[in-house]
This record gives structure tokens, sequence and C-alpha cells, in this order.
């Protein structure tokens, strides 16, 4: 399979970087929380607050499954999809997996406590932010297939190096 799979941080763009680098190939935008929300009629939060977190993980293991015949697309995951070692060993036999590493203040620009990111809501969510990074970091990293520096460069920059690296 030929896929391209952006893997990330919350807030490191990986939905914004797909649709334009969609665009740019002239292939689907698919969005695995997007997806999932409508596949469950509530959204990530509620998904969060009435089945967990571990629901959740499961239901983008089972997204991954129903996708793995797609073809020529570029899928936005979640920001934790990566915690699942048979998530990662499927995105990697379905296309290149892409990490978009912003550096943490980036992050805090971009992140502000809200209640759309169920794992940043009620807490300092700067401390919350380093813990998260801390334990998922190495995740990112053993998943990708190709790592793209995303801070400080604008999108139509993030997008034509990682096409320049496919």
């Amino acid at each position: 399979m030929n896929n391209i799979y952006l893997i990330g941080f919350m807030g490191s763009g990986k939905t914004t970087v797909g649709k334009e680098l969609a665009a740019k190939l002239n292939r689907d935008l698919v969005d695995m929380d997007y997806e999932i929300e409508q596949k469950q009629g509530i959204s990530i939060k509620e998904i969060f607050e009435l089945q967990g977190e571990n629901a959740f993980r499961d239901m983008e293991t089972n997204f991954l499954k129903r996708i793995e015949g797609l073809e020529n697309k570029v899928i936005s995951t979640g920001g934790g999809v990566i915690l699942k070692e048979e998530n990662c060993k499927s995105m990697k036999s379905g296309g290149k997996v892409i990490f978009l590493h912003a550096r943490e203040e980036q992050r805090l620009r971009i992140l502000k406590p809200d209640d759309k990111r169920p794992l940043l809501a009620g807490a300092d969510y700067q401390e919350r932010i380093s813990t998260l990074l801390g334990i998922r970091e190495q995740f990112y990293l053993d998943a990708a297939d190709i790592i793209i520096q995303a801070t400080g460069k604008n999108i139509q920059d993030i997008v034509q190096e990682i096409i320049v690296l496919l």
C-alpha cells in the first residue's frame, strides 16, 4: 500500500498538513478523529467522558483495520495512535508513516486549554503536555519512517519537504 500516515502530538499540524498534502498529491484525506466521531455520533471528548480513553484507543485500532485496503490516501491520525504496537504495524504495512515533530514551546503556543482535547482538560495544561510528550516521544520516533521538524515552518514548506522525502 502507498498511503501516507501523519502522526504527531496534538497541535503538531496533522490535519492542516494532511489537507494541503492531499491536495498537492491529488489524494483524498482521511481524518481518523473525524471518522471516529462520525461513526460514534459523538465527539471525541464525549467518547472519553462516556467510555474512557481505552475504548477510544480501541476505536483507533478498529478504524485502522477498516481502512486496510485503501490506497493512495493521506491519513491524519489521532495523537495517541502510536501507543498501541498493533496500530504502528498496521500503519507501516499500509504505507509511509511521517512524524510531524514540533518543539514543546510551539505546542504550548498552539494548544490552549479547551474542551475539545480531553487529555488536557482540567489539569495544568502545560504540565500535562510535558508529561504526555515525555511518554509519547519515543513511540513517535519508533513508528516513523520519516521525521519532519515542523517548528518554525509554514504549511507549504512542510508539505514540500514531505513530497521531496517520499
